[in-house]
């Protein structure tokens, strides 16, 4: 209904115009009024004719860069507009419509100096381009998407708006067109002071499981990706014409469960949370890549819980995961660990990532400390907004056998994260 009164309205725009033009020139007369309206007519005519032009029916394609990307990329975009009718277009304005989730920008390391100014996180992103196309038939605008943040972005639509050389008469339609963009944490090496293997015989710690102590074989199965080279079972490879793999039982090794808290809470610092996931996803990198048996799950609108595999499809979904993720949730971290507990086996070393931290979460992660063979508790809070509370919490914790590590500014700011295990 809006759109049928704007075409009324500026149809009678251009027909009033058009009447006092000629009834100037009828009743003036005399060469000076005839020569004004003959000189405005072709632009009335213009007008008239964008005016029926229909800017509905283009084609319209948006092609980025990259689909999937890490956190601070720059991604290049660049959208087409394809027209069957070369007519005249004086210009056109070209409008991306950017979600929410693109309204922040991502300083890579830097971003984290200022842990407790969350607001200059956040960036008014506007992405509009004037272009003159005036007979060509395809428009093309490129543009740029700089410092892209963790998430999964989705760009929906795009608004094309034109008109005539005096602004009476604007045409505009909004495309609907989706494009995903998934942008995956940034991820960093981690330096682990303490190692968390340790063989029962001897006191040589070691990340690497399945190479020469504890390859003790159990069976065969089929080969899957991930699997070594060196665990291919030749000769049942041969019989069976497919291939084969050894498996293993992992004597003398330690079990490790990863725990993220994705709970929003209403004093939590938005930054935080971003360091804590990407100290996950660093984490998670770092053990997949010695091949240890970690499981990952994360706590917060809904439990989510990976088991371990070694292949990398698996570990794109869990690093996928970690892109999507946001603080959500009304139950509190606390409660869902309580409620969790009987899922986790004791005897597992388990570490906790965590952007908060309340009495209620130490006395979860005191009561695991019991029947877990280690727990380590990362605490990714910016330094200032440390409190007496929090200390206290940190020292009960440490005193009641629970391996700490407090990631602020100063860590977090760090090429390499390094903490105790």
């Amino acid at each position: 209904m809006r759109r049928r009164l704007g075409i009324i309205a500026r149809s009678l725009v251009v027909a009033i115009l058009f009447v006092i033009l000629f009834s100037y020139a009828m009743f003036q007369g005399g060469f000076v009024s005839w020569f004004l309206f003959y000189a405005f007519l072709p632009f009335l005519l213009y007008m008239a004719a964008v005016l029926i032009y229909p800017v509905h029916n283009w084609k319209i394609e948006r092609n980025l860069s990259k689909r999937m990307a890490m956190g601070s990329e720059t991604i290049d975009v660049e959208v087409k507009l394809k027209r069957k009718v070369p007519f005249p277009i004086y210009y056109c304005i070209i409008e991306e419509h950017l979600p929410e989730s693109l309204k922040k920008v991502d300083e890579h390391l830097d971003k984290y100096k200022n842990m407790d100014k969350a607001d200059q996180y956040y960036e008014p992103r506007k992405v509009k381009k004037v272009v003159f196309p005036w007979f060509s038939k395809t428009i093309t605008y490129r543009y740029q998407l700089d410092k892209v943040p963790r998430g999964d972005h989705k760009l929906k639509a795009l608004r094309i708006k034109t008109g005539d050389f005096f602004g009476f008469v604007k045409k505009e339609h909004v495309y609907h067109q989706e494009s995903k963009l998934l942008v995956f944490p940034y991820i960093r090496p981690v330096k682990m002071k303490d190692r968390v293997y340790s063989f029962e015989q001897g006191a040589s710690p070691s990340f690497k499981l399945n190479e020469k102590n504890t390859n003790m074989v159990t069976g065969v199965r089929e080969y899957m990706p991930g699997d070594r080279f060196a665990w291919v079972d030749w000769k049942t490879t041969a019989k069976k014409n497919e291939m084969m793999t050894k498996e293993f039982e992992q004597e003398k090794s330690v079990d490790m469960m990863l725990i993220l808290n994705g709970v929003y809470h209403p004093n939590m610092s938005e930054l935080s949370f971003e360091g804590a996931v990407e100290f996950t996803a660093s984490l998670m990198r770092e053990f997949h890549k010695k091949s240890s048996p970690l499981s990952f799950m994360s706590l917060g609108d809904r439990r989510k819980y990976f088991p371990f595999h070694q292949d990398h499809a698996h570990q794109q979904q869990m690093q996928g995961h970690l892109a999507k993720i946001r603080p959500v949730g009304r139950i509190p971290f606390a409660q869902q660990i309580e409620r969790e507990k009987s899922l986790i086996p004791s005897g597992v070393m388990l570490m906790i990532v965590s952007h908060h931290l309340d009495k209620d979460i130490q006395v979860a992660i005191s009561k695991l400390a019991k029947r877990s063979k280690r727990v380590v508790f990362f605490y990714v809070r910016p330094h200032g907004q440390m409190s007496f509370q929090d200390h206290q919490a940190v020292k009960q914790m440490k005193s009641q056998g629970v391996v700490v590590n407090v990631l602020n500014e100063e860590q977090l700011t760090q090429q390499q994260f390094e903490v105790n295990t």
